[in-house]
């Protein structure tokens, strides 16, 4: 396309712009395209923002199933430390019993005993046939063989107003039996010393028994008697009350 705007001016000017305008003559009958005319290609320009996140794409297909795993031993691992000890399980059943051992070695012999042999016996039982209380703090008479008709030799050794009197030193074992309703408290003395105190208490009828080993000295006395409080029950009640002694073995 020709270019007709220039019009006027000098004719050293006019001559140099007819030279350029001929030259772009040439340049254009050369090559008509648009390139032709495109300058130095320019500064690249500052780069934009971000734009908006855009949507999710459509679900993809469903993989093929992977190749599996089982079967595959890996390599064995280093080995760890020692845990806590765990707990205690629970007992075994017992086993069974183990074959007869052999007989042991006869012991050494012992050695002799401190307590003298005395060729004597000492012993009573009796029991209470008096229908009449007995007295609080005072001796508990009992007063009928419970074995009457034995030989003298076999009688054993009596009571004097319910007190048993030593005559061989030794270790003794005494033993009583009492019924009472409610409620019974008793001791055993040997002389003014009390030794054994004893009480029992019921709704009803109730029957107590006690019993002590003590060692006694010729002529000491030993006798049963009753508290404050007691609610003995007599003959008359079909109630034996009964009181017993015997020496164990003599020590003097």
């Amino acid at each position: 396309m020709a270019t007709w705007w220039l019009t006027s001016g000098t004719t050293s000017g006019t001559a140099a712009m007819v030279s350029i305008l001929i030259s772009l003559a040439s340049h254009v009958a050369m090559d008509t395209s648009c390139n032709a005319f495109r300058g130095f290609p320019g500064v690249p320009g500052i780069p934009g923002s971000h734009g908006a996140d855009g949507k999710d794409g459509p679900k993809g297909m469903k993989g093929d199933p992977g190749e599996s795993g089982l079967g595959v031993k890996g390599l064995k691992g280093e080995l760890g430390e020692m845990g806590p000890p765990g707990r205690s399980g629970l007992p075994g059943d017992p086993g069974q019993a183990g074959p007869e051992g052999p007989p042991g070695k006869p012991g050494f012999k012992g050695s002799p005993s401190s307590v003298v042999s005395t060729t004597g016996t000492s012993y009573f039982s009796y029991k209470r046939n008096t229908g009449q209380p007995p007295s609080k703090h005072a001796a508990m008479h009992f007063d009928g063989q419970i074995v009457p008709g034995l030989n003298q030799s076999l009688e054993g050794d009596s009571l004097t107003d319910g007190e048993f009197t030593c005559t061989i030193q030794g270790m003794y074992f005494f033993t009583y039996h009492v019924s009472a309703k409610n409620l019974i408290c008793l001791y055993i003395k040997k002389g003014e010393e009390t030794m054994m105190s004893f009480c029992d208490s019921s709704a009803g009828f109730l029957v107590t028994s006690g019993s002590v080993v003590m060692e006694l000295m010729s002529g000491d006395k030993v006798a049963l008697q009753l508290a404050e409080y007691n609610s003995i029950i007599n003959k008359e009640e079909r109630a034996d009350n009964t009181l017993t002694g015997i020496l164990l073995f003599p020590t003097a």
